[in-house]
């Protein structure tokens, strides 16, 4: 099955090879890895030629909004990097690159477009987590970890029960970076994949301490749905209060796609929690 993603990777290469400025194109993440599914985002690098650089950068979101119509953009990392969403709540992240030549990964890339001599292969580092890498992962993780649990009985004492949720976030993010480890994989798949770098007792427990196992993930996933509606009545107003464009395109094209997808998989019942 074509996805919105195939139908904009396809139109990007065309595209990238029309342009005279653009001497290499290339995609990594999970479709440069080859692992994409229906719910991957677009991790994509243009080698922009150095005289041009500036001029591409300016023109960047009309540049990608001919390709498909956007409803969010930003430059990020000092202009090196464009965060966007499409109107089909596609996500896309676009590293500008400048320079002679951009290194880029074995197994790691899918090539698009390339002038001679734009790219430079460098070796797989492998699947395996070094013990250095595991060394940095656990000195940094770990201290954050119990860092944030000591902030526990401040939540509680001054009842800060919005600062409390979100500090849990937190703290799972540490807790599992650091079970990441014990699989001995280089965790080399973004934020949203992190079931396969588990081993599968360490997932369970896990899942059993923050509900998910008890909770059926269907009630867990209303969560997000109940915060969408309050932003939706009361964002709008805000914005308005003080004289602050609203994102409306954005919001429709998420919570269409968000529809759209739960409705496909057979949650049509949950949309109830936007009504």
């Amino acid at each position: 099955m074509t996805t919105a993603q195939d139908c904009f990777i396809d139109a990007l290469a065309a595209k990238v090879e029309a342009d005279s400025r653009v001497r290499a194109a290339w995609l990594g993440g999970s479709f440069g890895k080859e692992m994409a599914d229906r719910w991957s985002d677009v991790d994509a690098h243009l080698l922009i030629d150095d005289n041009a650089l500036d001029e591409f950068r300016g023109e960047v979101d009309s540049w990608l909004g001919q390709i498909r119509p956007l409803v969010f953009i930003r430059l990020m990392f000092d202009g090196r990097m464009v965060n966007a969403m499409t109107d089909e709540a596609m996500r896309l992240d676009v590293w500008l690159h400048s320079g002679a030549y951009a290194e880029v990964t074995e197994g790691e890339t899918r090539v698009l477009y390339r002038e001679e001599n734009s790219l430079v292969w460098q070796p797989n580092p492998g699947c395996a987590l070094t013990r250095e890498g595991a060394e940095e992962l656990l000195r940094r993780e770990i201290p954050e970890f119990w860092r944030c649990v000591a902030m526990l009985p401040v939540v509680v004492g001054r009842n800060e029960k919005l600062v409390a949720a979100a500090g849990n976030s937190i703290i799972l993010l540490h807790l599992t970076n650091v079970l990441c480890a014990a699989s001995g994989r280089r965790k080399d798949r973004g934020v949203k994949a992190l079931n396969s770098f588990l081993l599968p007792d360490h997932r369970r427990r896990v899942e059993e301490a923050v509900t998910l196992t008890n909770l059926p993930l269907e009630e867990a996933a209303r969560f997000p749905l109940r915060l969408a509606r309050n932003m939706r009545d009361y964002g709008p107003a805000i914005c308005e209060q003080w004289n602050v464009g609203y994102p409306r395109a954005m919001e429709e094209s998420v919570l269409h796609y968000v529809t759209q997808e739960l409705r496909t998989m057979g949650f049509a019942h949950m949309l109830e929690e936007l009504d």
